[in-house]
């Protein structure tokens, strides 16, 4: 396979860029063109990525926001009204939860206008001519919507309207924002409760310290180095009664609205589940001497894509790269200077408060000895029904003192509202971002890195052969009597007391392994997470990354791709637990011979879920069977003990990321933090393993009836937005089937030579999300899809020399000299 990727990536750089000599040559007059102020020169590659060219920083991003809107304009609109929280109003009562729920955690124009307010200069200039560029293209589609706008707004009867600064930053607020949302405490009050009845207090803590360890010392941290950085953190000693009873139906009623949003919120093309991985190497683990940085954010796979490329060149600025819809900097890419990338940081930023109501009066709450009356707000929503009339809808939200409320019982007396640490500083994050595409060193890059105030995972890479790794956001101080993992009194004493020093937050530069990784996974030793400590365990998927970086002498980008596609097609289960099952296996041989085919399809397999003959058919049967003996693991390990609460926290104790609780019940006492629970109530290890096994083995006796050599999974596969073609109103979607993978929406590779930057990336399903009105699709819709099912890149164009070879079209804006 690698001999493959090799060469499918040769072979389309020979013909990527020796066809682009004609092209190269029906645009030798384009390239002496002197670009004037007000005059944009915007050249389309091969794949239609926009390489915009301009005199002043004013007309690069109004340019900026005319070719996004040009390629994007339908996307861009939802996800406006998708903060606005106005999205029943076309698509009917399905989206009203989502409305509702934006409206009641939201901000309202005017305090979005404060924001900009608060923003430096040239911030507010970029939001300003981002916008201009969104309405200058609005009005010319408006014009001409029959050839300009795209089949979605014929659809849906919507007519675009004029952008400002505020539409622009609620774009940023209807990802970014959302995605750093969550309400676990609530749920881990519930469970907490949920086990007390069923095991009394002692033994639910002890199952509740090993579901959700308050740290957990094994976790494989992206700061690898022996010395401690950032601040300590403490951990709260849990010594105030922080649960109840009442939890369980709040938790239920709120999990189950979650649910509702997240679904919703897909359709409009919002991800929210999201992930990404990033690789920087240093000079010193390089096998040319110069930085490379990879990255792979995971946003969902939809049609028109998440993300968006771009090549911005103007005064003081030459950068390209890709970033989030609708946003005026690049998150992912390189300047001339330095390389960079993003992951989401799962930092503890959002604490729910549980109110004490007066029980005289539902909408007070009592803080430090008082009964507070709440805000109240009222609004309405605009709701159009199966007949396409419009309904208005009222709802009431309350809000106190912490935040929103999230959950009201006025009959019972119970209230919760949330509280985000991140609060009002969205503007400051966005500016954050723009600062680090203007950023001309590693200070520089450094001192953004401690503005930002949401919770993410930087990465840096240089020509001067510099790495760094900041993880970034605000992250308050908490009252150390609480247990973190739960809701906190909101009776005023246990508030925050101000918020920690983002200078102290983990980072690194120049690591001496040569290397940083992240798959989302903990920092560094002294990090916690609260009530999300459940994701970061000595199971992690990160451990992919790390284990084949430390492996390797010297690195460079085709080693990195390999690495990345080992890790997106691996069975992430077989770190740890297959050594277990081969071990059991060689123990009970002997016993039962028939054992012996089973063990050497498992010793044989490379662990990777890969189809090489093309048959449609993962090319093990190991795949088949390791995937049947692991989904009966964890039921046999926990389910007895847990009882109904099994069903609720599988996906907590077995997801996407590990499942760290079954190896800590596996290594016993060799555990760092071995659990507290006796999980295997007189059991073995390999009792588990081999009644797992067996149970298996019997099923898939039946399913195939045959032999094991026919004992085949067939190749699981997905599409581009394939819920979108069930009516999601962000976009249209694709049908073309691509394998599934766990793998970044989007790659790049980057090495920061002397010279400046080169590399590969792929960004599907393609740059243009415009269908025309009688539904066909422009060429680079969806051109780079079988691209990304293939492992094939095309090369990024940093310099001018490089998009003058591969140009595909040349078209010039004019702006207006003054504003």
């Amino acid at each position: 396979m690698l001999l493959k990727k090799t060469i499918l990536f040769l072979l389309m750089s020979v013909m990527f860029f020796s066809s682009s000599q004609v092209e190269a040559k029906q645009q030798t007059k384009d390239k002496n063109v002197t670009v004037k102020n007000g005059t944009v020169k915007i050249v389309r590659d091969d794949y239609g990525v926009p390489h915009i060219y301009a005199k002043s920083t004013d007309d690069l991003y109004r340019a900026y926001g005319y070719v996004t809107a040009k390629d994007r304009l339908f996307q861009l609109v939802m996800f406006r009204r998708s903060n606005e929280g106005n999205v029943s109003a076309i698509f009917g009562n399905k989206y009203l939860e989502h409305d509702m729920r934006m409206r009641r955690d939201g901000y309202s124009d005017k305090e979005v206008k404060n924001m900009i307010s608060q923003m430096d200069p040239f911030s507010q200039k970029v939001i300003k001519n981002y916008a201009k560029g969104i309405t200058k293209y609005i009005k010319e589609a408006n014009q001409e919507p029959n050839r300009l706008l795209s089949k979605e707004f014929h659809k849906y009867d919507i007519k675009p309207k004029s952008w400002t600064g505020v539409d622009v930053l609620r774009l940023y607020m209807a990802s970014m924002t959302v995605f750093m949302d969550q309400e676990q405490e609530l749920k881990n009050a519930a469970t907490l409760a949920n086990l007390n009845q069923q095991h009394g207090a002692d033994k639910a803590k002890e199952i509740f310290n090993d579901i959700f360890p308050k740290n957990n010392p094994a976790s494989p941290t992206s700061i690898m180095s022996d010395e401690e950085t950032g601040q300590k953190q403490q951990y709260g000693n849990g010594k105030v009664r922080q649960i109840s009873e009442a939890a369980i139906e709040a938790a239920d009623q709120i999990t189950d609205r979650r649910k509702e949003f997240e679904k919703t919120s897909h359709e409009l093309g919002v991800p929210l589940k999201v992930g990404s991985n990033a690789l920087i190497v240093g000079s010193e683990k390089s096998e040319s001497g110069n930085a490379m940085v990879f990255g792979g954010p995971q946003v969902g796979l939809t049609a028109p894509g998440f993300m968006y490329e771009v090549g911005l060149h103007g005064p003081g600025i030459d950068i390209e790269g890709s970033s989030f819809i609708g946003y005026p900097f690049i998150m992912f890419g390189a300047t001339n200077k330095f390389g960079f990338s993003s992951t989401a940081g799962y930092g503890n930023q959002v604490d729910i408060f549980k109110e004490t109501l007066n029980p005289n009066n539902p909408h007070q709450y009592q803080y430090k000895g008082e009964w507070v009356d709440m805000k109240k707000r009222v609004e309405e929503f605009q709701v159009r029904d199966e007949n396409g009339d419009i309904k208005e809808v009222e709802k009431v939200f309350y809000e106190t003192v912490h935040g929103p409320v999230i959950y009201l019982d006025e009959e019972k007396q119970v209230a919760y509202s949330k509280s985000w640490s991140f609060r009002g500083t969205e503007g400051q994050s966005w500016s954050a971002y723009l600062q680090t595409n203007w950023a001309h060193n590693l200070n520089q890059f450094k001192k953004a890195a401690r503005n930002f105030t949401m919770s993410l995972n930087w990465f840096y890479a240089d020509k001067q052969g510099n790495i760094g790794y900041f993880h970034v956001g605000q992250y308050p101080k908490r009252d150390q009597r609480l247990d973190f993992r739960l809701p906190t009194p909101g009776t005023g004493q246990y508030e925050w007391d101000g918020f920690k020093d983002t200078a102290n937050n983990p980072s690194e530069i120049n690591p001496d392994v040569g290397f940083v990784a992240n798959w989302n996974n903990k920092p560094s030793p002294n990090w916690q997470n609260a009530e999300l400590s459940f994701n970061w365990g000595a199971d992690h998927r990160v451990q992919q990354y790390i284990d084949q970086a430390k492996k390797a002498d010297k690195l460079n980008l085709q080693e990195i791709n390999d690495i990345n596609y080992h890790a997106s097609l691996v069975n992430l289960r077989t770190k740890w637990f297959k050594p277990y099952l081969l071990d059991t296996l060689e123990e009970n041989i002997d016993k039962n011979p028939e054992l012996k085919e089973v063990y050497q399809y498992l010793k044989n397999w490379n662990n990777l879920n890969e189809d090489l003959n093309d048959d449609d058919y993962y090319d093990s049967p190991a795949t088949t069977i390791f995937e049947a003996w692991w989904s009966n693991v964890p039921a046999n390990l926990l389910k007895d003990d847990l009882g109904k609460s099994y069903g609720d926290l599988k996906g907590t104790i077995d997801h996407r990321y590990g499942c760290s609780l079954c190896l800590r019940v596996f290594r016993g006492d060799e555990a760092q933090n071995a659990v507290q629970y006796d999980w295997l109530n007189g059991e073995s290890r390999e009792q588990i393993i081999m009644e797992s096994l067996h149970q298996a083995l019997n099923e898939l006796e039946k399913d195939y009836n045959g032999n094991m050599d026919d004992w085949l999974t067939e190749v699981r596969t997905t599409t581009f937005g394939a819920q979108s073609l069930i009516g999601a109103p962000h976009g249209l979607g694709s049908d073309i089937p691509i394998p599934v993978m766990n793998r970044g929406s989007e790659n790049h590779y980057v090495e920061l030579t002397k010279k400046g930057p080169e590399g590969f990336n792929i960004t599907p399903p393609g740059q243009v999300g415009f269908i025309s009105k009688d539904g066909s699709v422009h060429q680079h819709y969806n051109d780079q899809i079988k691209m990304y099912a293939n492992w094939e890149f095309k090369p990024i164009l940093f310099t001018r020399q490089d998009v003058i070879n591969n140009t595909e079209s040349t078209h010039y804006l004019q702006f207006p000299k003054k504003n």
